[in-house]
Order: C-alpha cells, then structure tokens, then sequence
C-alpha cells in the first residue's frame, strides 16, 4: 500500500469533512423525534451518568452510557445532533483508511491513487445514511460502526505493519466495545475472513489471527444469554412472524432496500412494505438476483476479487437484520450504514478503471455531488416532527402508521382540525387502527370531523 504525504492526508481528511459538513449543518437544528423520546428524553435510565451506572447490567450498555454523557453535557437535541455528526465524520475518515487496505489487496493495479478517498466520500454523502446521523436514535448503528471500523483498521494495520498486539489485542478490544453498542456488531471477524479469502488466502488462512476476535464473541454471547432483556427481545423477535412469513418479508425488503435506497437514493423513515400472500413476481426476482449476486460473487473471485467482496460485504452486512431474524419493520434506510461503503468501492472501481478514468472522476464528482444535496434535503425533512411525517405520508400515503403520526404532529402543533382529518385518514385504510381511534377520541368532535377526506 502506497503511502500517503501528510500534505495529501490533510488535504484528503479536510475536504472529506467539508462535505459532511455542508450536507449536514442543517440537521443540527432538528428536535428529538419519534423513538427519541422512547429511548432518551422519557428515559430516566440514561438521565446522568448515576441513573445509567444503576441500571447495569443490560443490553446495548455503551449506547446508553453515550445517552447518558450526552444527557449530562446538554439535555437539548443540538448536543446529541453534534455528537452524531461527530461520529460520522471520525467513520469517514476511518472508512477512508479501510478502503485503503481494500483496494490494495484487492485492485492494486485497477485503480487511481485517489480512489479509497471516493469511497469515504459517497459514504459520507449517500442520502441513506442520513436515518443513522440526524434522527438520534439512529446512533445504534452509526456508534457501533466507528468502533467496528476501528477494530477493522487497527486488525489491518497491525498485520501490514508485523504488531500483533495491535491486531490480536487493540482489534478484539474495539470489537468488543463495537458489541457494547449493538449486537450486529457480530459481522466482524467474517468481514475480517472475507477480506483475506477474496485478497487470496486459503480458508485456513483467512482466519489466522481472529482468535480473539472469536473469544469476544463468545464472551458477548454468553452474557447475551445470562440477560434477561435479550431473552425478551428474541422472544418478541421470534413472535413475529413465522419462518415462511420472514423468507417472503425478506424478499419485499430487500428488494425496498437495493432498489428504492441504495440505488433510487430515495430515502424513507417508514416505508409502505406489505407481506406478500406468496411468492410472486417481486419475491421470485429478488431470490433470483441474490442467488445470481452470490454466484458472482464466488465466480469473480479470482478475476475481479473486489467486485466479490463488495457483493459478500453487502450481503453480510445486512445478515442480522435482514434474514432469520424477524423484526416489526421490515427494512429501514440506517440499517445500509455500514454496507455503504463496501458498495461504494465497488462503483468506484468500475469507474476509476484504465483508460476512462477522468470520465470516472467527473462522474463520481457529479455522483456526490447529487447525493450531498439529497442528504441536505433530507436532513431538511428532520427539522420538525411535523415536517417528518408530511415528508413520510408523500412517500407512504397509503400506510396508516404514517398518517397516525402526521395526526399527532398536527395535534401537537395545535392544529386539531388536520389532526382529526390525518387520523381519519388513517381509519380510511385501516377501520380497526386502535390508536387512530383512540386519538380522535381524545380529540373529541369539532371542525374536521367529517366524512373521510380525500387522503
């Protein structure tokens, strides 16, 4: 791996957090939304540092240790903001490190010198990522992914530079503090293994070093056991929906997830994805092109290496909440963070190969830059509560959960009149929405309690 010039790693560090910066400013103005007020404001367990030592043990401690310095610092949602946004400009800079190593085992010969600098850059401006910065509670994701990154780089590192503590000590620890925050954290020593098998190693050797890593995981999973807050979680979890049911649900997020975020670039807080009665013709069309990804991904193993690790890097990375596992949403945008940049050096490479690099180079550059105003835009949505669920129900207008939220953002900004007309709304899709019924209720009769508006 080519080393860099302190003047290019300053240059190069500068201009990524320039552009964090101009697509997020405006998502430090936003308020507590949503869960945010389930997890943070009306929880008095990550009230202080105190309240938080005295709910130990429970899951996803770090995450709430992080609430509770938060909280301790600056009760107000500008302070959490600025610490999301710090988070993801140190996991720019880090996926801009990894990438390095990437590319180096992967496409030495393919790709410019600026390359790994283009992956941190899409990473940092792709409008999906925004679910994981500005909405608070999305900091599960982004969180885990610094420490998981950082484990990532130092295992890297220590085995380019011969420090095996480094890699078998510093690695395993970040690892674990990557597990503290959210339990998906998991995908790391096969991320690490699949990094070494697509670089060329044989399957023994690509788990040579990964000890500890895989004594971590063991650790975490025994106190995962002995908590009583996971035993809850998998049993909700598991009373989802049946395995049948999770196979086709999966199929339709997906499909939501590759088409409509990845791609599309268009961006949704809670989208409009329906079970399907069976297999039809969105479920059949997305078996068939994961199955056609896995197959390229192991057939271009020894010709195009990074193009199989991109694929394997995005499949794994979205394996704990997409796949066995059950959840009640069927896909959410903050759950492509860190399968993002996996995706990214793989646009990358295809663009930046000989011979029609300056067309690539303009074409990334216009590719950010379109991305970087989708995210400003975005983070324009998160202003409000109310402005949120406006922005939601236009993409989900006919989902009631959308339209409920809408009502009670409209109640709360003291328009009772289009509270009462969003829950009629609501009652129009579903006539047995419990909670639609209940607020209007509260809200008793008045203008806007007519027939069913055209919703």
């Amino acid at each position: 791996m080519t080393p860099l010039s302190p003047r290019a790693r300053v240059f190069g560090a500068l201009t990524l957090l320039a552009a964090v910066a101009l697509a997020y400013f405006n998502a430090l103005a936003g308020p507590f939304q949503f869960d945010d007020y389930h997890v943070i404001v009306d929880e008095p367990r990550v009230h202080g540092l105190a309240a938080w030592w005295q709910s130990m043990p429970g899951i996803r401690p770090l995450l709430k240790l992080s609430y509770a310095l938060n909280w301790a610092v600056a009760p107000d949602a500008a302070a959490f903001h600025a610490f999301n946004l710090l988070v993801h400009a140190a996991n720019v800079l880090l996926a801009w490190a990894v990438a390095r190593h990437w590319l180096a085992r992967l496409a030495p010969e393919r790709t410019a010198a600026s390359a790994a600098w283009w992956v941190a850059l899409l990473f940092a401006l792709h409008p999906a990522a925004t679910e994981a910065v500005t909405y608070i509670s999305g900091r599960s994701v982004s969180l885990m992914a610094m420490f998981w990154l950082a484990s990532m780089l130092a295992f890297l590192e220590g085995e380019r530079r011969a420090l095996p503590w480094l890699s078998r000590a510093v690695s395993p620890l970040l690892f674990a503090l990557a597990l503290g925050v959210r339990e998906t954290a998991l995908t790391l020593p096969l991320a690490l293994a699949l990094l070494a098998w697509f670089g060329g190693a044989g399957p023994r050797d690509s788990l040579r070093g990964l000890g500890g890593h895989a004594l971590v995981l063991a650790l975490a999973a025994a106190a995962a056991l002995l908590l009583p807050g996971y035993e809850r979680f998998f049993a909700h979890s598991a009373g989802t929906r049946d395995p049948g049911a999770q196979v086709l649900a999966q199929t339709v997020a997906h499909a939501h997830l590759f088409v409509h975020t990845l791609f599309g670039l268009r961006t949704n807080l809670d989208p409009d994805l329906r079970l399907p009665a069976g297999f039809d013709a969105v479920a059949l069309g997305t078996v068939a092109a994961m199955t056609s990804a896995a197959l390229l991904a192991l057939m271009s193993r020894r010709r195009w290496p990074w193009l199989g690790f991109a694929i394997a890097w995005y499949a794994l990375q979205l394996a704990p909440t997409n796949s066995l596992l059950p959840r009640f949403d069927l896909a959410n945008d903050r759950h492509l963070y860190l399968a993002l940049p996996g995706v990214a050096m793989a646009v990358v490479v295809a663009l930046l190969g000989r011979g029609w690099r300056p067309a690539g180079q303009a074409a990334l550059l216009a590719l950010a830059c379109w991305m970087g105003l989708l995210s400003h835009r975005r983070n324009d949505d998160w202003r409000s509560e109310l402005a949120l669920w406006q922005a939601t129900v236009r993409d989900s207008p006919a989902k009631p959960r959308a339209w409920v939220n809408l009502g009670w953002a409209l109640q709360q900004a003291g328009d009772e009149a289009g509270a009462r007309a969003a829950y009629a709304c609501a009652l129009k899709l579903e006539p047995g929405h419990a909670q639609a019924r209940v607020n209007l209720a509260v809200l008793g009769p008045g203008p806007g309690s007519g027939p069913p508006p055209d919703c």
